[in-house]
């Protein structure tokens, strides 16, 4: 009876050994730039299929497609904030040089310029939004020989 005792003991910590050796989810994050984004599991940059890779496996079906329709709208408006403030700046500098200026392109210019600026904070919330999601759903199991069994919710 005492050996069985002791195996199932040496069974135990061997299991428990075994669960702390799986790796723990890592934090995904994103920064933004002009023109791209820089995308991190931890303090590691990845790339943007591996970033996508571990966004989808991570959670359900709707924080993958959420993040890239951002992606798709910043993008989008940055193209389109950027045409419309050459014709914005354009027309801009032709009024300061003294000459004439054309209030068509200036109108429209500046117009199609702020609808770019919303298209692209709106896709940056999408992406932060998403982000939010795949934290609320990341669930981890702490397992540590000195304390026992945990779980760990992040938020």
């Amino acid at each position: 009876m005492r050996v069985v005792k002791v195996f199932i003991c040496l069974m135990f910590m061997a299991f428990t050994h075994v669960l702390v050796a799986q790796e723990q989810s890592e934090s995904l994050s994103f920064t933004s730039g002009t023109w791209s984004h820089s995308y991190y599991a931890g303090s590691q940059q990845i790339s943007y299929k591996d970033f996508m890779n571990r966004l989808k496996t991570g959670s359900d079906v709707q924080v993958p497609r959420m993040f890239e329709s951002g992606i798709n709208l910043s993008v989008t408006g940055t193209i389109i904030g950027s045409i419309g403030a050459f014709g914005f700046g354009y027309d801009l500098g032709t009024r300061l040089a003294g000459a004439k200026g054309n209030t068509k392109l200036l109108v429209g210019g500046g117009s199609v310029m702020v609808a770019g600026i919303i298209m692209y904070y709106v896709g940056e919330g999408k992406m932060k939004k998403a982000m939010t999601l795949y934290s609320k759903n990341t669930v981890a199991l702490n397992i540590n020989l000195n304390s026992g069994l945990g779980l760990c919710l992040n938020f």
